[in-house]
């Protein structure tokens, strides 16, 4: 949650990935960071304090799934909420992230080879 955005860009390239979950102490996922926040923020980068952390930057609320619904629904919720991800949340807390990337690639790619 208090990571540095230049961490959270560091990350992401590391990772290949295009959003991190934003985690608070109590292991709740608060938001999530998206390289395109990344890119908004280095965009007006002069006039913010150089010190931003991870939870200043994150989009809230967060717009959680189930790790057993459906890709259909969380194409749903996606297109509702227009996000490109959502977060996968169990009994256990954060599971991982979905993307609309994933849903081409499992639900529209995949069917296409057939």
């Amino acid at each position: 949650m208090t990571d540095s955005v230049e961490m959270l860009g560091k990350v992401m390239r590391k990772a290949g990935v295009q959003c991190l979950p934003i985690i608070d102490n109590a292991a709740q996922c608060i938001g999530v960071v998206s390289a395109i926040d990344l890119i908004q923020l280095h965009a007006i980068q002069a006039s913010l304090r150089g010190d931003v952390q991870a939870w200043e930057i994150c989009t809230e609320p967060v717009v959680e799934i189930g790790p057993y619904q459906s890709l259909t629904e969380a194409a749903e919720l996606m297109v509702s909420n227009k996000l490109h991800h959502l977060v996968v949340t169990g009994t256990e807390g954060l599971l991982g992230i979905v993307s609309s990337m994933d849903i081409l690639e499992k639900k529209v790619l995949r069917q296409g080879a057939r």
